[in-house]
Formats: structure tokens, C-alpha cells, sequence
């Protein structure tokens, strides 16, 4: 868009302004820091020359004074810590200090108000002038929520209505306006697809400069205490999860801090790919977990946990080893509603029969199982059944003191009348441990009485059909007594499936009463799609105190057995007050010829909308053998990179196919492997090689599916993960099948690819 000299004058002048403010500020800043900095490193000095703070050193003033010196270094410390995190925000707005402007004239007022948008707020220093508002401010939502015209917004004061006279964009890097036009809301503005053109980077992307009114809205939501976003793949939904925190931690300031937010992630190197959003948005990071971490901190390491990558290699390689359909059985009824019935049962059914046993001594009854057993049901109600047991354990050891303490004194007697002890203290010593190994037997009756053994109680589960029968309110699996047979055989050798791993964190939640951390008042789940009711059930009883965001998109279930199946069903489980579930429809990510194909591997055949952003059909690659695979990868990976791609997948079914093609890809260029425990996603001008799974979440520039033989994405089972392969791709799609091409692509339109025999 053209403007004026006398337009681009006027906004040259500001920015000189607001830059000249910047700078003031990071000076100030940067002097501040340093200042800090030597102060903390002064008292540490003065600390040493005036104290003695060796261990068990000094007298009780020095003590004193060592306490009064750490106190007042923690709290220039904190000082440091502000002063370098206004440093670091002030120096990228110095780079890009806004991005958007709108002229807003309120209803009553004489005159419109210039407000420019961008990542933080500044303030004049003399005449306090509201140079660049935050994105987050209640005033700046109006710019992704309105075009020119009518506009409103909610802020502390009420609802203020207005107009917008003017809707600007600019995009400004290293203090200097590249280029700016007036815009309306339009998702195909000229900014925006050129940010979605760009080429991906080894990080997640701040998108503070591109919300939508649909993301904005659901960032902004303080409403509801569990909101659930579907959309399709691209359409921003972590991006969404990230900039809500951003704006939770801005709108609740002082109250919500970075680590009462807590973000589960489908694996560890999503988890860094996602780590550059909220330090880029000038907060601190959140916690970051996984399901299985958490698992694995709570069940310990008694046994060996199998993790999701594992299972997923199971699924896809071992269809004809014995016993794989009665495992599969295994992993969708343990995935099932019914199952939770099961496990929640078996509280009551613990209750009921736990079995006690009369404290006797010497024909004394210390405690009858009559009193036990009212004191675990009635006294101790309000606990769950292990802290019950401990308490009863404490009790019993406790009334077990008298009896030993009568028994010492007389063993002390008895052995002083032998003549064999040099003195009182040796007869005590020998007294004492004489009655302590008597009780012993009593003392291991009651530590037997009160255990729970978290595997014993699932164990016995799956060993009485009968019992499971009672607790089951439907049907059990036909394949009752192979799941039995597969279950008890792998916990009672240490080890545990991963179908396993929700219904034993649920058992022990329910009987031991673990509870989430205290100090967690929000909690992010990505991709809801892949984790279970049972692993829902889990997500409540930690943390029903909190608020929620969900994401996911169904057509990516990538585990065709273990999944939410509908989003009523976390609805239904937590129960929250208002709660909402957001559907969005657009995606952003690849363009229009990958969006068009992609969205034909689906069953379903959604209407995804997307940019219309154009690019190169997919390529369609049908070979003769691996040989002539390798061939035509290495010529399409070099050229990618020669055209400018930087980050490129090459996409395997299986972990053990990515392994053999990370040792023939790597021998002639550069390329990096991830696995299960990779943790660092490095994906700049590195060739990553990733199994299928994995890939969730992440986006590439090309992205390079190989299907080593005719069985690859044959099963319909595996339909939605060849869709979320597909889906990693920005601007380059290429899909290589052995043989023949996949089931769910031979039958599509050819106008969608571009089909290549070699």
C-alpha cells in the first residue's frame, strides 16, 4: 500500500520516539543490573571478611549476622533477576518495539487515541504517555477482534464501545520500518502469508503479529475453568495453549506465576521445540512433563515402565507374533470407560474385605480385629485406604510400647541375677535387644497387616475372574483369561505395558490418595486425542482445583487404541462449571495443494478451511525397490536444501526403519536421528530422520513419508497417522512406497498429486 511522504514522516518520527524512550530505558536498565550485580557480589565479600562461616564455626552472632547477610543477598538476587529480565525485554523491543496500530475514537470522547500494539508495554518517562500497549491489554484486543468500524472492549471499568478509524501493520526489525499498509481482518493479509511462507525454524513461532479472532478468543478466555480446543492440523492449537499462558501470567500478575502452569506434552522433544514461545513473549518458562514422566516419579523404579514409542513399535511391527491380537484386546479394553468402572470398584471392594487379625500378647489382646477394622471404616473415613493403614500401623506399634518397655525391665532383672554383666548399661543393651527380636513376629504381623502393595491389589485383579466379574457394570472381554494371562505375566516379572501404566496411577491415586502438586493452578494438555479416559481420571483427582485448556484434533489419533474418542467423554469425566469446548476450522500451517490432499486421506472428508496460500503439489514417488528409493532421496534432499529448505523430516514408520535409514541417509549428508529419549529438536539445516510417531506436533519446511513396503499404512488402523505424517509439511510433501502406492492414496483424485514411477 502506497502512503504519502507526509504519512510515513509521521511514523518515522514516532518510532524515532518510542526508540529514543527504549533506549533511555535500557540504559538505566543495564546501569541498574550492573549495579545489583556488584552489590550481591560486595555483600558475598563482606560476608566472608566479617563472619566466620565455616560448619559449626563462629558464635551465635555470626549466625546471626550469615543469616542477615543470605537474606539481604537473596533479595538483591531477585533484584538481579528483574533488572536482567527488563534488560532482555527492552533489547527486543529495540528490535520490533510494535507491530499494529488502530485509531480508536470512544463514544463520547472528542478525539481518537492512537494505540500502538506490540510484545510489552512502554511508558514515557516524563509525561507518562502510553507509547506501545502490551498485545495482552484489554485495549489491544480489539485489533484482532475487529475490522475498521464498530469496536468494543471489556476492561476493569466496564464495556467500552467506540470506533476504529484506522487499522495499521507494520513490520519493523532492527528499529527501522520495512514496510507497513492499512489492513482489514482478513486471514489472507498480506503479513500473514508472508510469515506463513517463511521457512520453518528450529523452535515454535511467537504469533503475537497473526492471531485470528477465533485463537484470540480462546487465548483470552477467563470465563471457563476447562476449555477445549479442537482444530485441524496447523491450525494453531499449541501456539493458542502458549499465548493463553502469556496472557494468564499478564492478566493475573502477581497472583499466577510461570510455575503454577503446567504444560503435559505428547514427548520430550516437543517439549523443546516448544521451549522459545514464552521467553520469546517475555515470561518464564512453564513446568513441561509428559504423561510417562510423571508415571514413572510416582510408580518409581521397582519395575520397568514401557513408554508410549515402545508400544507403538509393538502395534506396528509384531502383527504375527503370537499372542498380538489378545494384547491388542488388552490395550483397548485397559483404555476403556469400562475399565475405570473396574478400577473404581475395587476401592470399595478393598474396604469391604480387607482382612485384619486379633494383637495378641501373651494372651493379652492389645487390640481386637473387630476394633481395627471399625477404627479403618468408621475413624478413619475421611483418608484414603493406604494413609488408613499407616495410621492403624502407627496405633498398633504405638500400644506395642508398654508391653516392650515391661518386658526390658524384667529381662533386665533376670540377667542381673546371673552375675554375667559388667555393668546396668550392658544388661539394659542386651535386655533391650532380647524383648525387641520377641516382638519381633508381632511387629511383622502388624507391618504385613497394614502394607498395600500397589502390584499385589492389580495382580489380583486380573487373577479372579469371578472378582472382576462383580466389579465390571458390563460385559468383560472375551479374551479375559489371554489379557489375564499377558497382564500378570509382565507385572510379576517387573515390568509394565504401557496400557498399563493409566490403570496403575489410577489404582494408586485411589487407594493412596496422591494429589498434584499444590502450588499448580493451571494445567495445558496437548494432543487430548492420544490419552485415555483412565488417564483423564488421573488428570482430575490431581488437579481438580485448577483451570484447564485442552487441544487436540481427533483425525490425529495416531494410536488407534488408546484415545479420548469423543470430547464429551473429558467433559463428562472432570465435571468443571462452566466449561467449553472451542472447534476451530482453519489451518495455517501447510499450503493449499497439501491442505487439499491431506484433508482426502480422512474418512471423514472435514471441511478444513486454509490459507490460500499456493505451493507445489504433493509428489507421489512409486519405486521399484529400496535401492531406487535411496537413489531419488538423496537427489530430492539435496535439491530441497539447495532450493532453500531448512528444515526437512524424513518420516519412517517405525523406529527400527528410521535406524536403518538414519546409517544409509547419514553416510552421504548431514542427518540427525530422534528417538524416544531424544530431548533437543534440532531441525535448521539438519536432516531429521523420525519414526511416525514422533513426528506429532512438529512442522517442517518438506517433509519426505517413506513406505518401506505394501503392508506401510495398508490398515485402516493406521489411516489418521499417515495423515498426521502428511500434516508436518509447510510447503513440500513427497510420499515414497515400494511396490505400490498406499491403500488410502491410490483410490484419490490424481489432479491432488503428482505421480512419479521410477
Amino acid at each position: 500500500m502506497d502512503f504519502d511522504n507526509g504519512v510515513w514522516k509521521y511514523e518515522k518520527s514516532r518510532l524515532e520516539k518510542v526508540l529514543e524512550q527504549i533506549d533511555m530505558k535500557l540504559k538505566s536498565a543495564e546501569e541498574a543490573e550492573g549495579k545489583v550485580k556488584n552489590e550481591v557480589v560486595a555483600m558475598q565479600k563482606s560476608m566472608w571478611d566479617n563472619v566466620n562461616p565455616t560448619p559449626g564455626g563462629g558464635d551465635l552472632d555470626d549466625l546471626a549476622n550469615i543469616w542477615q547477610f543470605q537474606t539481604d543477598i537473596e533479595r538483591e538476587g531477585r533484584k538481579a533477576l528483574f533488572a536482567a529480565s527488563l534488560v532482555k525485554k527492552l533489547k527486543k523491543m529495540r528490535k520490533t518495539p510494535y507491530f499494529g496500530r488502530i485509531d480508536f475514537k470512544e463514544d463520547g470522547s472528542a478525539e481518537e487515541e492512537k494505540l500502538y500494539i506490540g510484545i510489552a508495554s512502554l511508558i514515557a518517562e516524563k509525561t507518562h504517555e502510553s507509547l506501545v500497549y502490551d498485545w495482552r491489554a484489554p485495549v489491544a484486543s480489539m485489533f484482532y477482534d475487529y475490522e475498521t468500524g464498530r469496536a468494543a472492549y471489556d476492561c476493569p471499568a466496564g464495556r467500552i464501545e467506540g470506533e476504529i478509524l484506522l487499522k495499521r501493520q507494520y513490520r519493523i526489525w532492527e528499529g527501522k520500518i520495512d514496510c507497513m499498509f492499512d489492513c482489514s481482518l482478513k486471514i489472507d493479509d498480506e503479513i500473514l502469508q508472508e510469515i506463513l511462507g517463511k521457512s520453518a525454524d528450529s523452535r515454535m513461532k511467537v504469533i503475537v503479529t497473526s492471531i485470528q479472532r477465533e485463537q484470540n478468543r480462546i487465548i483470552r478466555n477467563d470465563l471457563h475453568k476447562l476449555v477445549v480446543v479442537q482444530g485441524p492440523a496447523g491450525s494453531g492449537k499449541t501456539s493458542i495453549a502458549l499465548h493463553r499462558i502469556a496472557y494468564l501470567l499478564y492478566r493475573h500478575r502477581g497472583q499466577v506465576l510461570a510455575d503454577n502452569i503446567v504444560i503435559f506434552s505428547p514427548n520430550g522433544i516437543f517439549n523443546d521445540y516448544i521451549s522459545n514461545v514464552l521467553p520469546e513473549l517475555g515470561e518464564e518458562n512453564m513446568h513441561r512433563a509428559t504423561f510417562m514422566e510423571y508415571a514413572r516419579w510416582i510408580l518409581g523404579d521397582k519395575f520397568k515402565t514401557e513408554d508410549m514409542g515402545s508400544q507403538m513399535e509393538y502395534m506396528l511391527t509384531g502383527r504375527k507374533s503370537p499372542g498380538y491380537q489378545e494384547r491388542i484386546e488388552g490395550i483397548k479394553y485397559k483404555a476403556s470407560t469400562s475399565f475405570v468402572k473396574v478400577l473404581k470398584n475395587y476401592l470399595k471392594y478393598f474396604e469391604d474385605n480387607k482382612a485384619f487379625e486379633d494383637i495378641e500378647y501373651n494372651g493379652v489382646i492389645i487390640e481386637t480385629k473387630e476394633e481395627i477394622r471399625e477404627y479403618f471404616i468408621e475413624g478413619l473415613r475421611f483418608l484414603p485406604p493406604e494413609k488408613r493403614l499407616i495410621k492403624i500401623r502407627n496405633r498398633l506399634v504405638s500400644k506395642l510400647e508398654p508391653f516392650i518397655k515391661e518386658r526390658i525391665e524384667r529381662l533386665a532383672l533376670v540377667l542381673a541375677d546371673t552375675g554375667e554383666y559388667i555393668d546396668k548399661t550392658e544388661i539394659k543393651g542386651r535386655s533391650t535387644f532380647i524383648a525387641r527380636e520377641e516382638f519381633r513376629p508381632l511387629r511383622e504381623k502388624i507391618e504385613k497387616m497394614t502394607r498395600l502393595d500397589l502390584m499385589e491389589c492389580y495382580i489380583e485383579l486380573f487373577n479372579d475372574r469371578d472378582l472382576f466379574y462383580r466389579l465390571s457394570e458390563e460385559e468383560i472381554p472375551e479374551a479375559f483369561n489371554e489379557i489375564s494371562k499377558i497382564t500378570i505375566g509382565s507385572i510379576s516379572s517387573g515390568n509394565s505395558n504401557f496400557e498399563d501404566v493409566g490403570p496403575l496411577l489410577l489404582l494408586n491415586s485411589l487407594l493412596s490418595g496422591v494429589s498434584g502438586p499444590g502450588n499448580i493452578k493451571h494445567v495445558i494438555i496437548d494432543e487430548v486425542q492420544d490419552y485415555t479416559p483412565i488417564q483423564f481420571e488421573v488428570f482430575k483427582l490431581l488437579f481438580s482445583h485448577c483451570s484447564m485448556t485442552m487441544l487436540g484434533d481427533l483425525n490425529q489419533s495416531i494410536n488407534p487404541y488408546m484415545n479420548i474418542g469423543e470430547y464429551k467423554t473429558i467433559m463428562d469425566i472432570f465435571g468443571f462449571d462452566p466449561s467449553l469446548a472451542v472447534s476451530l476450522s482453519k489451518s495455517y500451517r501447510s499450503t493449499k495443494q497439501i491442505t487439499e490432499f491431506c484433508r482426502e486421506l480422512l474418512v471423514s472428508k472435514d471441511e478444513i478451511e486454509y490459507v490460500n496460500r499456493s505451493g507445489e503439489l504433493p509428489r507421489l514417488f512409486c519405486l521399484k525397490d529400496e535401492e531406487a528409493m535411496l537413489d531419488s532421496l538423496g537427489k530430492n534432499l539435496a535439491l530441497l536444501k539447495a532450493n532453500g529448505s531448512r528444515s526437512i523430516a524424513v518420516i519412517c514408520r517405525t523406529a527400527a526403519y528410521s535406524c536403518h535409514m538414519y546409517e544409509k541417509i547419514s553416510y552421504s549428508m548431514e542427518a540427525r536421528l530422534v528417538k524416544e529419549d531424544t530431548t533437543e529438536f534440532i531441525a535448521e539445516n539438519v536432516i531429521s530422520i523420525i519414526p511416525s510417531y514422533l513426528a506429532k506436533g512438529l512442522e517442517f519446511d518438506a517433509v519426505l513419508v517413506l513406505c518401506a513396503n505394501s503392508d506401510d499404512y495398508a490398515a485402516e488402523t493406521e489411516r489418521k497417522l499417515l495423515y498426521t505424517c502428511c500434516t508436518r509439511a509447510l510447503h513440500r510433501l513427497y510420499i515414497y512406497s515400494i511396490g505400490k502406492l498406499p491403500e488410502f492414496v491410490s483410490g484419490m483424485d490424481g489432479k491432488l498429486y503428482e505421480a512419479i514411477e521410477i
